[in-house]
């Protein structure tokens, strides 16, 4: 059994204003992301996999405006989206009643509205922070308190 603890961060958090910021940073990262994938798929006919990816964009500005742990889980995220369209794809070929169309490339996040989820692995969150209870993101001015134990702590 996997316990979880959860933390509802209102409009009114003291913290909602940068957790809003790293969210849009994440958006500009999938989507930056998924322009090169996509472009790569349609002239090449070829997937840029995590790996190929993830070098590719290390050095660039939307990787870097965000913590590395938290830009390789975003481009993780978008990695799991491309394997589930080829899934699609596949399953679409072998039976096309199962669907109503054929299956559509992942898309890109609205350009102002648009927010991605952020993960924090155990590897970007204080363990000295953890021990006192609270839970502090790296490279972020956010910590919560908690009373999860960080031998115990999966991601955030």
């Amino acid at each position: 059994m996997q316990l979880v603890e959860r933390h509802i961060i209102q409009r009114n958090h003291p913290h909602y204003q940068e957790i809003d910021q790293l969210c849009f940073a994440a958006k500009n990262l999938y989507n930056y992301a998924n322009f090169h994938i996509r472009q790569n798929f349609i002239l090449a006919q070829k997937y840029l996999d995590y790996n190929c990816l993830a070098k590719q964009l290390k050095s660039t500005e939307p990787y870097q405006a965000l913590p590395g742990k938290v830009s390789q889980q975003v481009l993780l995220g978008l990695h799991r989206n491309w394997l589930s369209f080829f899934a699609a794809i596949k399953a679409y070929t072998a039976d096309r009643s199962k669907f109503l169309g054929r299956p559509k490339l992942p898309k890109y996040k609205h350009k102002e509205k648009g927010r991605h989820l952020l993960v924090y692995t155990q590897q970007a969150v204080s363990k000295p922070k953890m021990k006192a209870g609270v839970i502090h993101l790296s490279q972020t001015q956010i910590y919560i308190p908690t009373k999860v134990e960080y031998v115990h702590l999966n991601q955030v």
